[in-house]
């Protein structure tokens, strides 16, 4: 189905949904092949709280069930991905970190996995849960650019969820690209490639917020090389980002096995026949409500005299809160 294709209402057997902490309707979904991705930072930042927070985890169990009800296929969580600046707005946060490099390196995705593994055990603790109930789930690493990074955040995955969880990797730096095949080759069978981040590296340009992809030979490229990483029966490659209809085209055609699109975004892509479906603004309230926190606390920093020589402050060890894995 292409993009404002007048058949909105068929199912596409090569687009998934993308969600940020929408709700969307049961015939809604049963349009695509099923939810792709599941931004869960999204969850913890509408609500401004850490994955440690009970409340936290009780809303990211419920939004996860809730989700699985309504789909009958796979539903794909990408596990905490959020920059220093992001994550320091959170309540609950173990470390509040000042960093000066471009939002698109620093501490984040696996990385601040490592660094803090109590927070995302907070997460494995629902996710357990709810692969107990709805053995589908597949679990996903986020900004991974090394095979060591999946191969810990893999282990973790099967240790704290259960040993028959599927683990797959978002590809979306290029040295993650490049290493595609050992990535596979170490139990990634499930891929999603982030295009904006890889995009943006890949042109060496800054990422502009929420300033859709635009095709480069470069990505073009890329998403064929991730593709010809395997041959494996197993194997699938789902791309993911602010997608135009060239680039949802150069996906498909590299090989992709679905494109998973934005909720959001099903207006700009999909036609007037999704304009009117509800929690379209839920994203950008959310994106405004964090920017304005990190502004805020900017100006306190500055009144509290942070400077170049201050560049953490750790506020005590990760806590899991207790999230009660058997209800009835």
């Amino acid at each position: 189905m292409s993009a404002g294709s007048p058949e909105n209402h068929q199912k596409s057997d090569s687009l998934s949904l993308a969600l940020s902490g929408e709700r969307p309707t049961r015939e809604l979904v049963s349009r695509f092949t099923g939810i792709g991705l599941v931004r869960g930072e999204y969850v913890f930042r509408a609500l401004e709280l850490y994955p440690t927070h009970p409340v936290a985890q009780e809303q990211l169990f419920a939004y996860l069930d809730e989700l699985f009800m309504l789909s009958s296929g796979p539903v794909v969580y990408r596990t905490m991905e959020v920059t220093a600046a992001e994550a320091n707005t959170l309540k609950g946060v173990e470390e509040v970190i000042h960093e000066d490099v471009h939002a698109l390196m620093g501490v984040r995705g696996v990385r601040r996995h490592i660094r803090h593994p109590a927070s995302l055990s907070a997460e494995l603790q629902v996710l357990r849960e709810i692969h107990r109930r709805h053995p589908n789930l597949i679990v996903i690493a986020p900004f991974v650019s090394a095979v060591d990074e999946y191969l810990w955040f893999r282990d973790k995955v099967l240790t704290e969820v259960g040993p028959d969880c599927r683990v797959g990797t978002m590809i979306e730096t290029p040295a993650a690209v490049l290493d595609a095949a050992s990535l596979i080759a170490a139990g990634a069978r499930h891929v999603v490639v982030g295009t904006n981040d890889l995009g943006s590296l890949l042109a060496a340009r800054p990422r502009v917020p929420d300033v859709n992809t635009e095709l480069g030979p470069g990505l073009a490229r890329a998403l064929s090389l991730v593709r010809e990483a395997s041959v494996a029966d197993d194997y699938q490659m789902h791309v993911a980002g602010y997608l135009t209809p060239p680039l949802m085209e150069a996906a498909l055609r590299s090989g992709a096995d679905t494109c998973v699109v934005h909720y959001s975004d099903l207006p700009r892509l999909l036609g007037e026949a999704y304009a009117d479906i509800p929690h379209l603004d839920h994203l950008a309230e959310v994106k405004k409500r964090t920017r304005a926190a990190i502004a805020e606390q900017a100006r306190n920093n500055r009144a509290e005299g942070w400077n170049e020589d201050v560049r953490s402050s750790r506020i005590g060890d990760s806590r899991i809160g207790g999230f009660p894995v058997d209800r009835p």
